[in-house]
């Protein structure tokens, strides 16, 4: 390879290294992000994992595993992939904030709107907000 193309190739990995390191330090000033505790609980739900919802729930002793599997089932039923869902977080307010989880069901669009809340640097969903499905 010539010097021209080994600088390109050196000036890129730079940059993706530098906005990966970014990244990490905004991750870890800004601590977790809403959406990832939004995602955990959707996906705890769609695989029937009441001790994965429990893990990001305000209050764990809310949680029924019953009603976890009757969730589940019901994904599977309707159809959704909660792999395929796209989230974003659409207000924050101090340890506050709500993220819209949008997906499809057959050929509708739809969207769910889900609170969490930062308890001791961890973002946990308040369970009767997730209404999914």
């Amino acid at each position: 390879m010539s010097r021209r193309v080994l600088q390109v190739v050196a000036l890129a990995v730079a940059v993706v290294l530098a906005v990966g390191a970014g990244r990490l330090v905004r991750h870890h000033l800004e601590g977790p992000d809403p959406v990832d505790a939004v995602r955990a609980a959707t996906m705890a739900y769609a695989t029937g994992d009441c001790a994965a919802l429990r893990r990001v729930t305000v209050d764990p002793r809310e949680i029924r595993c019953e009603d976890v599997v009757s969730v589940r089932d019901a994904y599977r039923d309707e159809g959704l992939r909660p792999a395929t869902f796209t989230y974003a977080v659409v207000s924050r307010v101090d340890e506050d904030a709500t993220v819209r989880i949008s997906y499809r069901r057959g050929k509708d669009a739809l969207q769910e709107l889900v609170r969490v809340r930062r308890v001791d640097d961890a973002w946990k969903v308040f369970p009767a907000t997730m209404a999914v499905g």
